[in-house]
């Protein structure tokens, strides 16, 4: 099964197994690092200190042989040396070439430290859709950490937030392997406040096996000189900053989640008029300076004519004639893939199809995947993306504001006549975002920005409406559509009048109220460039919910995630 590109995947909500583990691509082509192979090179004691631990900890891995060891400068997670290892149970010789066989563990190790960084174990044996209890997945990944790091495991602290996915695999005849896993989050304590940004994280699956564990981004307490908590702003006086800076702004939402059954299954939504907050995350806890104002994101309102025009595709055929009366696409020699994502019916996830042309082994194309969504329920197309081949030129030929006439010339036929206005955000890549402190010398080599993407949000009685979007995306250099998303409002979604509201100082005064802060260490980083020290800052604390209030009557609603 091919991977879909995975800005279409995160607009549907869906979730692809990839036809082979990510880290079984090689090194070299995975992150263009420089490599030592070492496999005669012993390790330093920490490194086999923390090898013997693993392997009591996870007894499976005593059953399996070492198939390779790297050391490895650098990768593109981790800034210092590591050892990448490799161990399976798979024969030296004379095995047959079935991965479905076979378990094989990657273990990642700094190679200084001997820190363990990352692990990931498939185990046919253990392979299973399902997820593990809660409770299950919690005890057993304390176990885990403090098998691991032993006293220093009272330096963490697990989140209420949880979450979840799925890694899998399958052969050329479409037998397919999933190992469903619940990833319990912990948070590095230093001077007994929580690092922002998860330290590290365990992942458990049904039967309670740790599967996978991942620590590249843990701040170790002796890697910064951290600011006194004593030396910070009382706690009202950044609660007025905080009060000072909200702002409540009025928005439709056409399918307001009200409850939910369990993770990431809503229970209970219907069309709402809302208040949502745009408020500060983090205040300096030693100055009161405000870190980040709302968000202020350049925006303006377009006027639009919608033609109503609604596309079903219900076969390759009809995928295939409109890809040559919208775009003039000839998909003729290309290999062609359907996929009904049949696994998004397990994950809650809105059930769709997918089209899927592949043009990579043709070398007198412009480009090598072109691939359409569409709702399962109802046939209608939600994405368009064009993958275009690498390694042409880069030189822009068109300007981004003829890119903009472009985007709103493709969009309008798909709009509904009712909508007159759209809010636009325009996302173009600018140096400018890069933080001052980053040395841009060290950043990974990256080719120049060549496409600009358009978000337009549909308004109705001059409101925003949250759900109400679409994104074109146009490579500056051929012009080209690459990328087209349309969520049209439901049809059968009647929106709540806009009559009769609170105001938005009764919703500030409402929501304000409810709101808690707390202290937290917040260290920026840029890649895997750091800012050259932490902060100590006040920021709301909201650990596995969200809160809105209520435009029509008033009332604050929170939301819990689980």
């Amino acid at each position: 099964m091919k991977k879909i590109n995975q800005s279409v995947m995160t607009v549907v909500a869906a979730c692809l197994l990839a036809a082979t583990p990510i880290w079984t691509v090689p090194a070299n082509a995975a992150n263009g690092t420089q490599e030592q192979q070492s496999q005669q090179k012993e390790f330093s004691q920490e490194v086999q200190n923390t090898l013997d631990k693993l392997k009591e900890a996870i007894p499976e891995l005593k059953k399996l042989r070492m198939k390779s060891k790297t050391e490895r400068t650098q990768s593109i997670h981790y800034s210092h040396p590591v050892w990448d290892v490799i161990l399976t149970d798979e024969p030296e010789t004379g095995a047959e070439q079935n991965s479905f066989a076979y378990t094989t563990a990657r273990i990642v190790i700094d190679s200084q430290k001997g820190r363990l960084l990352y692990l990931d174990v498939q185990n046919p044996a253990w392979a299973s859709a399902a997820y593990p209890d809660e409770k299950l997945a919690r005890e057993k990944a304390d176990a885990f950490l403090a098998s691991m790091i032993g006293k220093d495991v009272s330096q963490f602290k697990q989140s209420k937030l949880m979450s979840r996915g799925k890694a899998g695999m399958s052969d050329e005849k479409g037998t397919t392997l999933e190992w469903a896993r619940s990833t319990v989050h912990y948070k590095t304590l230093i001077n007994q406040i929580p690092v922002e940004d998860h330290a590290l994280s365990v992942s458990v699956d049904h039967a309670g096996h740790i599967i996978r564990y991942d620590a590249y981004n843990q701040v170790l307490p002796d890697e910064a000189k951290w600011p006194d908590p004593k030396q910070a702003i009382p706690l009202e006086k950044a609660k007025q900053v905080y009060q000072d800076k909200l702002k409540m702004e009025l928005q439709y939402v056409d399918e307001q989640p009200l409850s939910y059954s369990g993770p990431g299954k809503v229970n209970e939504k219907k069309p709402m008029l809302t208040y949502q907050p745009n408020e500060v995350r983090t205040i300096d806890a030693l100055t009161g300076e405000v870190l980040d104002q709302p968000a202020q994101q350049a925006k303006e309102n377009v006027q639009v004519k919608g033609e109503g025009k609604s596309v079903k595709i219900t076969s390759q055929k009809e995928a295939e004639q409109w890809l040559k009366s919208q775009f003039g696409i000839d998909v003729a020699g290309a290999i062609f893939e359907y996929d009904d994502h049949k696994d998004n019916l397990q994950g809650g996830l809105q059930t769709i199809e997918s089209y899927i042309w592949d043009f990579s082994k043709k070398d007198d194309h412009a480009f090598d995947t072109i691939s359409l969504t569409t709702d399962a329920a109802s046939d209608r197309l939600i994405a368009f993306h064009l993958h275009l081949r690498e390694g042409q030129e880069q030189k822009n030929k068109i300007s981004v504001e003829e890119a903009k006439k472009k985007a709103l010339a493709v969009l309008q036929p798909y709009l509904d006549p009712a909508v007159t206005e759209l809010t636009l955000f325009t996302f173009a890549y600018d140096d400018k975002a890069i933080p001052a402190w980053v040395d841009k010398s060290k950043l990974r080599p990256r080719n120049e920005r060549r496409t600009v993407s358009f978000h337009f949000e549909g308004k109705r009685n001059g409101i925003p409406v949250s759900d109400e979007f679409y994104q074109v995306e146009i490579d500056l250099v051929t012009g080209a559509v690459i990328e087209l998303n349309l969520h049209p409002l439901h049809p059968d979604i009647v929106l709540p009048a806009a009559t009769k509201l609170v105001s938005a100082q009764e919703a500030k005064e409402t929501y304000q109220k409810e709101v808690e802060l707390e202290l937290v260490y917040y260290w920026e980083h840029y890649e895997d460039q750091r800012a050259p020290e932490p902060k100590l800052v006040y920021q709301p604390k909201r650990e596995g919910s969200y809160r809105f209030v209520d435009a029509t009557t008033g009332k604050l609603i929170e939301l819990k995630y689980q």
